[in-house]
């Protein structure tokens, strides 16, 4: 494996890390729901500097994971509605919008939850692939 995609990965698992740490208090629910965005974001491209493939300056999951190779989609398929889930996190809940503070209200503790495990499981579903690509890799 690449020494730039493990810095991503780490990055990652640090983000997921944060978001476990913070799932006990209400008041941040809001940034359980980034960090577990920016855990799918940079798991994300973490594969993209793995297959060489150019990681744009976004913070988009759906444009990031419609550049993956057509291999790893296949081993893993996410859901377009749970693309766009995660999407809306980054858009929804970082910063105050033009419409007030969040147009839904700040995210509650259980949607914090029910986002983390959601979030980890695709997490560990991509890390995965990561590792048995470099096992791939080292029987070739």
């Amino acid at each position: 494996m690449k020494e730039t995609t493990k810095v991503w990965i780490e990055f990652a698992k640090r983000d997921m890390a944060s978001a476990k740490l913070l799932l006990s208090d209400e008041y941040c629910s809001n940034n359980v729901l980034f960090h577990c965005q920016q855990a799918i974001e940079k798991i994300l491209k973490a594969i993209l500097e793995e297959y060489e493939i150019h990681i744009p300056k976004i913070h988009s999951v759906i444009k990031l994971y419609e550049m993956l190779p057509g291999q790893v989609k296949e081993s893993f398929k996410i859901e377009e509605e749970v693309l766009n889930l995660i999407e809306e996190i980054y858009i929804n809940f970082r910063y105050p919008s033009e419409m007030g503070l969040v147009p839904d209200g700040f995210p509650t503790k259980e949607r914090a939850k029910n986002t983390y495990e959601l979030t980890e499981e695709i997490f560990n579903n991509l890390l995965k692939m990561l590792t048995d690509k470099r096992c791939m890799d080292e029987g070739e």
